[in-house]
């Protein structure tokens, strides 16, 4: 029963960030309700043994928050930025432990997906024109959240875990909805989740089969050189790669920030701290690393980054497929937060603890599925890409 209420309240929520704003103005109440229905499905969730297990995984962030609250207290930061600054942590932990303790984790995979799809559909829809110099994101900013590189990762694990009831129309529709999702990335002309999106699928593909994505990766590099002056004109024009007020500004930013760090490497300025740059104010930077160094230091960074290392680490015993999917969108959403302040938007790293717990809890199903029809382990060698059928209304790894 537990583990119904948690799936039901995290579908609830997922469906609710389509709503949310990106930069709300104080507490209004669909916030309000976004995070109750994040805290009663991570309440429920830890009924589950593995929700348990993956919250001592994240004791480490525990530690490093109150030690950034006390050296932030010490730095005279502002205790109610502080407690903003504290909140994504928290949101994140939330999800993870409400995917993870969900009962239907495909559904909650599948729903996300949908999610990420509204998004980017609402951006396009606001477009002015397609043409030139004309981005989906000045008439709608929550596109810039990044939600296309979750949507895309989303959409390659239902694809190669599909059933075989799927028809063909089913997977022409899928192949549609991918493009589109490329389509919100390409029209957002936001450098940063191209590249993410870019480097989650090298990645993916890498891992799946390295010979092959190197020869790919090559041919590419060869057709950029081949047409380098068609592509510089392209990048102009679209990609807004002439440009550099923006990218001067967030230089900045992070200048500022490494200055903080400098001043003390160990444990940063803590958490409430600000950064002066181009004459105002600034709780945050458009940089992921820069913020982290500059708040926590390197204790508290190093202390962010074991859980991750951890939960990694539960994605051996996965196919090489699915195992490349999943380090592919973690390195290539990362690598967009490299490039923007996306991890401070609470809706989106609820979503990334959600579609990480739901992941893991899937891809235990579908091991199990695999040794209940006396399969070959999925870390074995031979086990690269998986092809389900169907069994006792689950899905399940087929024989070769």
């Amino acid at each position: 029963m537990a583990r119904r209420i948690t799936t039901l309240t995290v579908l609830a929520g997922l469906v609710l960030t389509i709503d949310l704003p990106i930069y709300p103005e104080g507490m209004e109440p669909l916030i309000g309700v976004f995070l109750g229905l994040a805290a009663i499905a991570a309440l429920f969730g830890m009924a589950d043994r593995r929700s348990r297990f993956e919250l001592v995984i994240m004791a480490p962030w525990a530690a490093a928050l109150l030690l950034a609250f006390l050296v932030g207290s010490l730095h005279n930061g502002e205790s109610q930025q502080a407690i903003e600054d504290a909140l994504p942590y928290g949101l994140f932990a939330l999800g993870l432990l409400g995917g993870r303790g969900a009962d239907r984790p495909r559904t909650l995979l599948r729903i996300g997906f949908w999610v990420c799809v509204a998004d980017t559909a609402v951006s396009l829809w606001l477009m002015d024109s397609f043409g030139a110099g004309i981005r989906s994101s000045y008439n709608y900013y929550k596109i810039t959240a990044g939600l296309p590189i979750v949507g895309i990762y989303l959409a390659r694990v239902l694809q190669v875990t599909k059933t075989s009831a799927h028809t063909l129309s089913a997977s022409a529709l899928h192949l549609v909805l991918v493009v589109f999702l490329a389509a919100g990335i390409i029209f957002s002309i936001t450098r940063g989740m191209m590249l993410g999106a870019l480097l989650s699928l090298a990645i993916a593909e890498y891992v799946r089969r390295p010979s092959q994505a190197i020869l790919g990766g090559t041919v590419v590099l060869l057709a950029l050189l081949a047409y380098s002056s068609a592509f510089a004109e392209f990048g102009v024009e679209y990609l807004r790669l002439g440009q550099e007020s923006t990218i001067e500004g967030r230089f900045r930013e992070i200048e500022s920030a490494w200055e903080g760090f400098v001043g003390s490497p160990l444990f940063g300025q803590g958490l409430g701290s600000l950064v002066e740059a181009d004459g105002s104010k600034k709780a945050f930077v458009h940089n992921v690393l820069a913020y982290h160094l500059w708040k926590f230091g390197l204790v508290g960074s190093g202390l962010l980054v074991l859980p991750l290392f951890a939960i990694a680490r539960e994605l051996r015993s996965t196919s090489r497929t699915l195992r490349g999917l999943a380090l592919g969108a973690g390195i290539g959403c990362f690598a967009y937060l490299v490039t923007c302040a996306g991890y401070k938007t609470y809706y989106l790293v609820w979503i990334y603890g959600v579609v990480v717990g739901a992941s893991l809890s899937y891809f235990e199903e579908l091991r199990r599925a695999a040794a209940s029809q006396g399969e070959k382990p999925a870390s074995s060698p031979m086990a690269d890409q998986p092809r389900l059928g169907t069994g006792g209304g689950r899905p399940h790894l087929a024989k070769r």
